[in-house]
This record gives structure tokens, sequence and C-alpha cells, in this order.
């Protein structure tokens, strides 16, 4: 199992949203504990360019997060929707 770091932007992201979609994004960020590369009910994509860097796409909602294999954690950089997450900053 993974530990989960959420990035203070990612996080304020996240308390932004209304309840329900709160409690969806916590419960896939649950099962992205499990298996942080191929989850059979996550839709997961590597990032292209960028080592250990995937997209979790939940409804229009897009989380990119970075795994660090040899301390087993998941840290989660960027929250947003489609137009936000990809810009470079």
């Amino acid at each position: 199992m993974y530990t989960l770091i959420i990035h203070k932007k990612a996080a304020k992201f996240l308390k932004s949203r209304n309840s329900s979609t709160k409690s969806i994004i916590v419960k896939k960020l649950e099962l992205l504990k499990e298996n942080p590369y191929s989850h059979p009910l996550l839709d997961i994509k590597k990032l292209k360019g960028v080592e250990n860097v995937f997209r979790l796409r939940i409804g229009t909602i897009r989380i990119i997060y970075q795994v660090e294999e040899h301390e087993l954690m998941i840290l989660v950089i960027s929250a947003g929707g489609r137009g936000d997450v990809y810009k470079k900053k």
C-alpha cells in the first residue's frame, strides 16, 4: 500500500469542491493507493516526456501525480480541470 501526499495547491482545489464530488475523489484516491500504475476501476495514463508522472481522470477533473517507488509514495502534484492541470507554470 502506497502513502498519499497531496500538494498544497491540489488540496486547495479539492477542498473547494462540493461534498459529493469530494467523496468521489477521496474514494478514487483510496483505490489509487492500492496500485498507482493500473487499476480496473480507474482511468490512469502515464504522461509523456516525464518519468513516473501519471494522470487520473475523474469525470472532468484531472489529478496529476508522481510515483516515488523506492519510498512507496504517491505525490499529488496538481488537480483541476483539463485546461488547467496541463499548463506549465
